[in-house]
């Protein structure tokens, strides 16, 4: 209890159970019962605090679902993106995707099964029946051009559709998979393709039409080509094959006339989702779609083949409305039909309208004429009803002409009164919408993100899809971020309706698929085949009719996690039944193709393989005689997988498994094994089998085999490569940033370890540079040792109320010799002074004071101290060194003059906290009279003792003896007065604080139990000092000796500075520290931001030398390997690192020298000997530690010292270098560099260096510069830009963050980083090279790159030049343009940004490593563009968090949020590796999180997801939703 009390301060009164005397006790300064006129800051439980345990515990209760986000993350983020960086289209986002890279398997077994004979393969939507289509089309037309060789007829294939809007669909996904010429055609083409010459020239010159199955109809009908002319049909959707429909029509009259012998018949493929569109019989009805198309329909007996082909299924729900309303006519409704109720164009619209009223409200049913009664459609209506009355011949009296005339009239009438009538606003209540229409909107609102969904609803009518795509955009609903449009069909020959050209339909889908469009409303023209891409919601706002309608429907949504929605009505039977049909006549639809034949299934994969092993009685075995491995089928798929995933797989790689192809042979099956591009053997082909599986074992033995010849598989059959994967090197490279281990810490340098008798010391003065500031006169001490010290750099100290001076410590050059009495004096004052001034009594060991302090002869300003030729033993005040010496004890004042009292230093020897400085003595007091407020609170006063008023001068003084010895003491009324002023205790003189009144500091004394000290009051002021001086100098020294041990010789204050971490959280804003440290001076943070980039800088300069012919991907790997923080965490720990960094602010106890005897005083023991850090926190010393020594060295432009940094703490093979040449000459000159150039090479040197002002000595080293990936290095030999830009990059970096460091002393590491973002991001740098004119030397092989460059040349351009207008109309001229006018236009082709980073990187290489060229390019082209820096804030402000911060405290005035992040305790099973998580709290609650790899991005990821949550939220539902009360 005792302990628990001292540790509050609670001051525990033992005068009853301890008998003391006056001389037994003898108090501290740092006594808990100190009192102070400086209050200590309160430290309360902060909002940082608490928010901070919130997250904490949130993350606790959260555990289970935190590790299953972190699964369901690592499953499917695919990696995290730094902020700006440019995403490549998705390849379900284009219309043109490749198809044929990898064919799954029951693709591939449809594909074999339809070249044998005619099929209708029967898919779901979305599970590749294109691709079938495809592959047979290869097939055939491969037969066909061995024919046209072999001088037989030439023949075409089609591909037919139904709708016109799926030809040009289908085409252009067929153009990009199959390289034959092919053409497409509707009716919308022309008379030309309906002759005998046009298809003549086509089968000649083309192998594949795709077109509507009615242009194929008419062109057979007209014998403009026969059936013997095509060599295959393929039917899209072929279950539309019945009656007179085209498709059922070519095969009748066409298909089925040639004799079923005929080699010339065509082979047949039909492919649909369901065979039967219709409630019909399903035996039946396949049976006469089989019959009709003389197909045999195959399928899938295993649904969960397409599961494991990654084909996504949407989830199913309904949403319920009620319909209690009954149709009505509107005021509206009744007007119009006054005036042409009559006329029957009208009719439908009339009733449309009137049905309206229930199915989606009163506002819509008159919103509908506003949509269709069009000035356009009014004159068509006009023109209408004048032919439909010149052909009633019975009204050709002159009576029938007024009727024509007034029913024309009542046309015009009916127009204008709907565009004068004044529609109301719509609102969200029953009034104006229906219920059904309100639920649809509420289920969006609850399901619906604008920022990431898509969504289509699918309406029966055309008028119903123009309405709601009408409403959603109606601005009084305050739907925000839904982006609506309609998509319906083309123009029908109905009155009444709404249609959409081809053009328009395109239009559309283009919008959605860009984004432009999210929520589109259609008709049943989206349902079936018409792609419309990244859609995750899909609603049938009106229910199907057919079974294919619900399947082609649903089918639309097909991204991962995507959602189905049916609207039924509340007790609608109807409805009920109709889905309960749909959903039993699927299920018979499954159950008949199950029933298939066992030869028209496709089952995907066998997987008892055991069973079909034991028929096979010739499987090989192989064993390896070395180890007796033994290879069999059955194993070899294992160890082939095993073999891929140990290659090195590129992000951007096809495939990166095995793939296997088999083939129907002879009755049986033979198996080609495929191997990702990266591997030394592509494919082998394994032995024909009875099945598929055991087709694929041979083929995966074969492969095997193979490999162990080559020895790509050892003597265990293991792998021979190393695993290279950038996932999983990234995830073991990565550490936490958790605190997970206490270190030792160093409390004391080094040199205080020299001890024993001296015979000689070094001098290092200390002196204020404003001595004024103290407010009492000082003078300078010294500080001698037995080792010289470093000059350290000046550093402040603050006495409050913004006084405040520097600190000065530099050394004498010349040490003075120490004679015994020399030591025992110096020896002696250092003890006084410890003593008197800070309380604590030592025993007299000069051999073990690691150091003495000295008073000095001179002033603060004295010229003399900062003279190189002073002698060090003159400036010391020995003379009052002696009489310390010779004065034992205290200075005795009684019976001596009263100028005794005068300036001197007063002590309490029983409270170490009572100091004072006399001023002199006042007769005209006495001590009896009532103390002044100056004088310290009473200490050892019971409170049965207190009293209300102040006490008198003697008592007050005397407070400090306990009771029961101040009852001993009598009480001398003859002591004279003295005036004082009270020397508060300031407890960290490196950190900013005020002190209030000065007058409040006034006191008396009376000098019974005070003492006068000998030290003289100037000597007294700066010896209060010392506690800050000696932290500070101490913690150089730690620093300092530690950079040595490492062979650096940095700069001290830099050392400091980049092994100084002063909270726990030193990344985040000033504002977010936990558990701060003040008065510690600069943190790590920002050299770590310069040597970052220096690092990175250097391991590529390293890597590209030693390895100048290595891919990009492979120098990647190795730099990470380098420069990870893994790799720097554990070099540091081997060096004892984390023992010197600094992480203890000021402490009043540990500034005292250790090893001495205690006599008197407080004794603290060893505590804070240790510290936690995080293992990020000592790799980011690594790297500010670097930054240190390229700040040491810069101003004589020297890398070395840096460079020797780096080589320490990377410690690798592949970074050896001492000195900047080390690098160039590791770099052997490769032969393609240095052979002869071409004309071309020598023209693009001579342009560039009239362009750019540098002379190429290797022309071909920049044409390597200016050659795209696509350019093979077969024509010329010359490799492309890719190694050229790894080096670029990384040298712009380095001169875009030495710039800002440089340029911007005081900015903070975030501000560099989001300015820094802006100098190389390929935003600026595409605009650069345009600028700059470099992307016409570009050579490539990619049509469709120089198109995209084109665009963006004719934007950045046109942009450059609306800025040069600009400021010419501002009168400032064209050439002061805004340089920031690239930043809202389109993000440039990636080639532009690279070409400028390779081509740093030529003329980096091509001067022989001369950094002096990348600074010169750097401020001839990009500086301009940066010079007032502060345009890009908003540059910056676009990052997620700031736009996160600006709209919480701006837009909706909440100050009480913050980001947190925290490691997860859930490692990544496989790799070892921890999973971030961030999450924003907001008024105590965490509303949002996110899951990655490291906290910027997972703090970047939630900031995105809450940004999307509150656009477009009023600050009333904010404050609703988060229980915000922020004024």
């Amino acid at each position: 209890m005792l302990e628990s009390l001292l540790e509050i301060g609670v001051e525990i009164d033992k005068s009853n159970a301890i008998n003391t005397t006056l001389d037994d006790y003898a108090g501290s300064e740092d006594e808990d019962s100190v009192e102070t006129d400086i209050l200590p800051p309160q430290v309360p439980l902060t909002r940082l605090a608490n928010d901070k345990s919130l997250f904490q515990d949130w993350l606790r209760e959260q555990r289970e679902d935190v590790y299953k986000s972190i699964r369901d993350s690592n499953a499917g983020d695919g990696g995290t993106l730094p902020p700006g960086s440019c995403l490549g289209p998705n390849p379900r986002d284009t219309d043109d995707a490749s198809i044929i890279n990898s064919p799954r398997e029951y693709q591939t077994e449809l594909f074999e099964r339809a070249k044998e004979r005619n099929i209708i393969a029967v898919l779901d939507t979305g599970t590749g029946k294109t691709l079938i289509a495809a592959l047979l089309l290869r097939h055939i037309i491969e037969q066909e051009l061995d024919d046209r060789r072999a001088g037989q007829a030439h023949r075409l294939a089609f591909f037919l559709v139904d709708k016109v809007a799926l030809v040009h669909q289908q085409y252009r996904v067929l153009e990009a998979n199959l390289d034959f010429p092919m053409d497409s055609f509707t009716g919308d083409s022309g008379g030309a393709i309906y002759t005998r010459d046009f298809w003549n020239q086509t089968v000649e010159k083309k192998t594949v039409i795709v077109c509507t199955a009615e242009v194929l109809h008419q062109c057979l009908s007209h014998s403009f080509i026969r059936m013997e002319q095509t060599n295959l049909l393929i039917f899209d959707e072929a279950h539309h094959a019945k009656r007179n429909h085209p498709y059922a029509r070519i095969v009748k009259d066409f298909y089925a006339t040639l004799e079923k012998g005929n080699s010339k018949r065509p082979r047949v493929l039909g492919m649909t989702a369901s065979p039967v569109d219709a409630k019909t019989n399903v035996h039946v009805a396949a049976a006469q779609l089989e019959g009709l198309l003389h197909c045999e329909i195959a399928t899938v007996n295993d649904p969960t083949v397409f599961t494991r082909a990654a084909i996504n299924k949407p989830s199913e729900g309904f949403i319920e409305y009620q319909n209690m309303n009954i149709p009505f006519e509107t005021v509206l409704w009744q007007r119009l039909h006054q005036l042409v109720g009559q006329n029957r164009v009208f009719t439908r619209l009339f009733t449309y309208s009137r049905d309206c009223t229930t199915e989606l409200g009163r506002w819509a049913a008159d919103r509908v004429w506003r949509l269709w009664l069009t000035k356009e459609e009014a004159d068509k209506i006009e023109a209408r009803t004048e032919r439909d009355f010149s052909q009633m011949d019975f009204l050709r009296p002159m009576t029938a002409l007024d009727v024509e005339r007034g029913a024309i009239e009542a046309v015009r009438q009916a127009y204008q009164l709907m565009k004068d009538h004044d529609f109301s606003e719509l609102k969200f209540d029953q009034f104006h919408l229906s219920h059904k229409l309100l639920k649809l909107i509420q289920h969006l609102d609850e399901n619906f993100d604008p920022e990431k969904d898509k969504c289509v609803v699918f309406a029966e009518q055309r008028l119903t899809v123009a309405l709601l795509a009408d409403i959603f955009q109606q601005p009084s609903l305050s739907l925000q971020g839904y982006r609506a449009g309609r998509f319906m069909g083309s123009p029908s020959t109905n009155h009444g309706d709404l249609s959409m050209t081809l053009a328009e339909q395109k239009s559309t889908i283009k919008k959605f698929r860009s984004g432009e469009l999210n929520c589109l409303f259609a008709t049943s023209a989206g349902e079936e085949g018409i792609d419309i891409p990244d859609c995750n919601i899909v609603i049938r706002f009106d229910l199907y009719k057919t079974v294919i309608q619900y399947i082609q429907s649903r089918g639309r949504a097909r991204r991962v996690d995507s959602k189905f929605y049916q609207m039924i009505e509340v007790r609608n039977q109807a409805h009920r039944q109709l889905v309960t049909e749909i959903r039993d006549h699927e299920n018979k639809l499954r159950e008949f193709c199950n029933m298939l034949p066992e030869d028209r299934l496709i089952t995907g994969c066998d997987y008892d393989i055991e069973y079909h092993l034991s028929k096979e009685r010739c499987h090989r075995i192989y064993k390896v005689p070395s180890t007796g491995a033994v290879l069999t089928y059955n194993v070899s798929i294992v160890v082939l997988a095993s073999f891929v995933s140990s290659l090195p797989h590129p992000a951007d790689a096809l495939r990166n498994s095995a793939d296997y192809i088999v083939h129907n042979v002879g009755g049986g099956f033979q198996c080609e094994v495929l191997l990702p591009d990266v591997s030394p053997i592509k494919s082998a082909i394994g032995q024909r089998a009875s099945s598929k599986q055991v087709a694929k074992c041979s083929a995966a033995f074969e492969m095997c085999l193979k490999l162990k010849k080559l020895k790509h598989l050892d003597e265990n059959l293991r792998s021979t490569f190393t695993k290279r994967l950038p996932v999983m090197r990234n995830a073991r490279l990565a550490i936490t940033s958790k605190k997970r281990a206490e270190y030792p810490m160093k409390r004391k340098p080094t040199a205080w370890s020299i001890l024993g008798f001296p015979d000689r010391l070094f001098v290092t003065v200390i002196k204020l540079s404003n001595p004024e500031a103290l407010g009492r006169p000082s003078r300078p001490l010294a500080l001698l040792t037995r080792r010289p010290l470093p000059r350290i750099a000046a550093f402040p100290i603050y006495f409050g109320d913004q006084r405040m001076s520097d600190v000065e410590c530099f050394p004498l050059p010349a040490a003075i010799s120490c004679h015994q009495d020399h030591t025992d004096g110096l020896n002696q004052f250092t003890l006084r002074i410890f003593k008197d001034v800070f309380s604590k009594e030592y025993a007299s060991e000069a051999g073990k004071m690691p150091y003495f302090f000295a008073p000095l002869v001179h002033t603060h300003s004295s010229k003399s101290l900062v003279s190189g030729n002073i002698d060090s033993h003159t400036i010391i005040d020995w003379s009052c060194i002696q009489r310390i010496q010779k004065t034992p004890d205290y200075v005795e004042w009684e019976d001596q003059p009263g100028y005794v009292f005068d300036d001197k230093f007063a002590i309490d020897p029983y409270d170490g906290s009572r100091k004072f400085y006399t001023i002199c003595r006042r007769p005209d007091v006495n001590s009896t009279d009532s103390q002044l407020p100056g004088f310290p609170k009473q200490g050892r006063v019971r409170a049965s003792e207190k009293s209300e008023g102040p006490l008198d001068i003697w008592s007050s003084v005397v407070s400090s003896i306990w009771h029961r010895s101040r009852g001993n003491l009598e009480r001398r009324r003859d002591l004279p007065v003295i005036e004082a002023e009270y020397i508060s205790l300031r407890r960290n003189l490196l950190d900013q604080f005020d002190i209030g009144d000065e007058a409040l500091r006034k006191c008396f004394l009376v000098f019974q139990t005070l003492k006068i000290s000998v030290i003289p009051t100037d000597v007294v002021a700066m010896a209060y000092n010392l506690p800050a001086i000696i932290y500070r100098l101490e913690s150089n020294l730690i620093v300092l000796e530690a950079c040595k041990s490492m062979g650096l010789d940095l700069r001290p204050n830099l050392a400091l500075e980049a092994m100084t971490k002063d909270s726990d959280n030193t990344e985040d804003a000033p504002e977010d520290q936990i558990n701060l440290q003040q008065g510690m001076g600069k943190n790590y943070e920002r050299l770590e931001f310069l040597g970052d980039a220096f690092l990175k800088m250097s391991t590529t300069i390293a890597l590209f030398s030693h390895f100048p012919d290595c891919d990009e991907f492979q120098y990647h790997v190795d730099r990470m390997v380098l420069i990870c923080n893994k790799n720097l965490f554990n070099n540091a720990l081997e060096m004892k690192l984390e023992e010197s960094i600094r992480t203890k602010g000021f402490d009043r106890s540990s500034w005292y020298p250790e090893g001495l005897e205690l006599l008197k005083g407080r004794k603290y023991g060893g505590k804070n000997s240790k510290h936690a850090l995080a293992d990020k926190s000592i790799a980011d010393v690594c790297e500010a530690l670097i930054g240190a020594a390229y700040m040491t060295t810069r101003g004589g432009k020297n890398f070395d010292m840096a460079i020797q940094a780096v080589t320490t703490f990377v410690n690798h093979s592949n970074h050896k270098m001492t000195t900047y040449g080390d690098y160039y000459a590791a770099y052997k000159i490769p032969e393609w560099q240095s052979s002869n150039p071409r004309a071309v090479h020598y023209d693009l040197a001579d342009q560039i260096e009239k362009k750019m002002g540098y002379k190429f000595r290797y022309p071909r080293l920049l044409r390597s510069a200016f050659t795209h990936p696509s350019y093979g290095s077969l024509y010329e030999g010359i490799p492309n830009y890719q190694r050229l830009e790894f080096l670029g990059d990384a040298l712009l970096d380095m001169v875009c963050v030495d710039y800002l460091f440089c340029k911007f002393p005081g900015a903070d590491p975030q501000w560099l980083t989001e300015h820094k973002m802006a100098m190389v991001s390929n935003q600026f740098l595409g605009c650069l090279c345009v600028s700059l004119d470099l992307q016409k030397h570009m050579v490539s092989m990619s049509g469709g790159l120089q198109q995209e460059i084109f665009d963006y040349v004719t934007a950045i351009t046109e942009a450059r030049i609306q800025a040069e207008d600009e400021a010419e109309t501002s009168g400032l001229g064209r050439a002061a343009y805004a340089r920031n006018y690239w930043m809202n236009e389109k993000q440039p082709p990636k080639s532009l940004p690279d070409i400028v980073e390779a081509y740093i990187g030529a003329i980096f290489v091509d001067s022989e490593y001369n950094y002096d060229e990348v600074q010169r390019f750097f401020d001839a082209h990009v500086l301009p563009y940066f010079e007032d820096i502060h345009i890009y804030d908003t540059y910056a402000k676009n990052h997620p968090v700031t736009r996160l911060s600006n709209m919480l405290a701006i837009e909706l005035h909440c100050k009480n949020w913050r980001i947190m992040s925290s490691e997860t305790d859930d490692e990544d099973r496989e790799f070892a590796a921890t999973k971030i998580v961030a999450g924003v709290v907001i008024h105590g609650a965490v509303r949002e999180s996110a899951f990655s790899e490291s906290g910027r991005y997972a703090k970047l990821k939630v900031a995105q997801k809450l940004l999307r949550r509150l656009k477009g939220m009023s600050v009333e539902a904010f404050r609703k939703t988060f229980d915000c009360n922020c004024p």
